[in-house]
């Protein structure tokens, strides 16, 4: 599974980002409580849900990036019922059955760009106090993955537009 995303072509960044994402290294509020720098009453998410902040529940739980991941496939053309868990989540997306073994590299580049971008706009939900709207999101994501593609191939025969 690891080696699926250091054979990608996102950025260092985004696949450091990843590992620390499977590895739950991430910041979140259970682990920020876990490593004793939030009380313990202080792990409910920003959202309002009322549910602990964990990475699953920060990615696949909450409503509105559980939408932009929907939205995601949507603009590829794709449907799926996703699991909760990250590694089964890039698993299962990166493999979409019936589609060319071709293009498992760019399905998971662009899960990866998706999940950046996500935890990019919960960090700007808590410092900065802004909040974009699933669509918004999703066209973040559409960038990040068009500008990843189109970086690390020589022939990119594709605009943004397609």
């Amino acid at each position: 599974m690891f080696d699926d995303v250091w054979h990608s072509q996102a950025p260092l960044k985004v696949l450091l980002f990843a590992w620390m994402l499977f590895r739950n290294w991430l910041p979140t509020k259970d682990n920020l409580v876990r490593r004793r720098l939030l009380q313990n009453d202080d792990n409910i998410c920003v959202g309002g849900c009322g549910c602990p902040e964990t990475v699953n529940h920060l990615f696949f739980g909450r409503d509105t990036f559980n939408s932009v991941l929907f939205l995601v496939l949507r603009w590829l053309g794709l449907s799926c019922i996703a699991p909760s868990a990250a590694h089964d989540h890039l698993l299962q997306f990166g493999h979409l059955a019936g589609l060319p073994r071709s293009s498992h590299s760019f399905l998971r580049i662009i899960w990866l760009a998706s999940v950046w971008v996500i935890w990019k706009e919960q960090n700007n939900r808590v410092f900065n106090n802004i909040a974009l709207d699933a669509h918004s999101i999703t066209d973040k994501v559409n960038q990040l993955s068009f500008l990843s593609l189109k970086s690390n191939m020589h022939i990119f025969g594709y605009n943004y537009h397609d």
